[in-house]
């Protein structure tokens, strides 16, 4: 009997200790059994451990379903695996594969939107992610800023420059909703009051701005070029912004990258603020809070006038001084 349970106890030394060594060589090997540089896998809510190993294994993401199973079984206490697009790129242990999707680790992008743009060049920023005509498209859904711009029949001039991320497999009208909803939350109590204030609708702030944002890039300038605006509505003086012209001959479609002086007066279209009083039917462009707050909180001048020189503006306050400076570039 004594030599029956030696034997016993020596055959379940050497079973337990190749079973040690094969959840050795498991846990701590690392593989990758696709040839692309990286594989994105979709994970479907809903779907079982066991479905959800058969795909990692027809993809090439681990090697053993069993191995996956156990460990998420007996080493993660069969936590949920999240569902999503997970982007794999290099060799992982099946250890690390569940964590990822323990902790839905989703594939994600990141982009920055400048100030500035319209909405088909912001199309192009994500254009590697989303196809542009869909994004074009969902940027049409107006009823998004209705509660802030009833006249608005589009997005344009709402969809807030910034540094995003997002899931990669995220729809064109989710990062639209998500721009717009950042908008909103930049365009404070504080600023609606001051808008209402002056007798400025939200629409005329984001038009004004967006003409401040197209004119001038730097910070200190923006008060200056507003109140030069802001003067000129009340005098009724045209606002003769060269970013108007050139943003009606993109939408006409005869923009050719260069603007000349017969532009002003052949270009006819509301945005041309050469032919048109007061401000455009709408923006031209996705301001930033800086010409937002410009827009809002315009210097205290009597400027009418302003021309670039060099990096930055010249201000005058009558005509005269005005074709003085332009003289003195010739």
């Amino acid at each position: 009997m004594r030599k029956f349970l030696s034997y016993a106890l020596f055959w379940f030394i050497v079973i337990l200790g190749f079973g040690l060594y094969l959840f050795l060589k498991e846990y701590h090997m690392y593989y990758k059994g696709y040839l692309e540089q990286s594989k994105k896998v979709r994970i479907e809510r809903g779907q079982s451990a066991k479905e959800i190993a058969m795909v990692l294994k027809k993809e090439g993401i681990i090697k053993n379903e069993l191995s996956f199973l156990l460990f998420h079984r007996f080493l993660f206490r069969g936590k949920p695996l999240q569902a999503g697009l997970y982007r794999f790129s290099k060799p992982l242990r099946t250890v690390d594969v569940i964590r990822k999707l323990v902790n839905g680790e989703i594939a994600k992008f990141r982009v920055s939107v400048p100030e500035g743009l319209t909405v088909d060049e912001t199309a192009q920023v994500f254009s590697q992610y989303i196809p542009a005509e869909d994004f074009i498209m969902a940027a049409q859904n107006w009823w998004l800023i209705r509660d802030l711009d009833p006249m608005a029949r589009d997005l344009e001039g709402y969809l807030f420059p910034d540094t995003y991320t997002f899931p990669e497999d995220i729809l064109a009208s989710q990062v639209v909703e998500r721009m717009v909803k950042n908008f909103k939350n930049k365009f404070t109590p504080e600023l609606k009051k001051r808008a209402s204030q002056m007798g400025m609708s939200v629409r005329e702030v984001v038009i004004l701005a967006s003409i401040i944002e197209k004119e001038s890039s730097k910070e200190d300038e923006k008060p200056l070029i507003s109140s030069v605006f802001h003067n000129r509505l009340k005098l009724g003086m045209p606002l003769q912004s060269d970013p108007t012209v050139i943003y009606a001959m993109k939408k006409m479609g005869i923009w050719k990258g260069r603007l000349l002086r017969k532009h002003y007066r052949t270009v006819k279209s509301p945005y041309n603020t050469y032919l048109h009083r007061g401000l455009p039917p709408g923006p031209i462009c996705s301001p930033g809070l800086s010409s937002v707050r410009a827009a809002l909180y315009p210097a205290e001048t009597d400027y009418l006038y302003f021309i670039a020189v060099g990096d930055h503006h010249e201000f005058s306050k009558t005509y005269n001084q005005h074709l003085q400076l332009l003289r003195s570039r010739r």
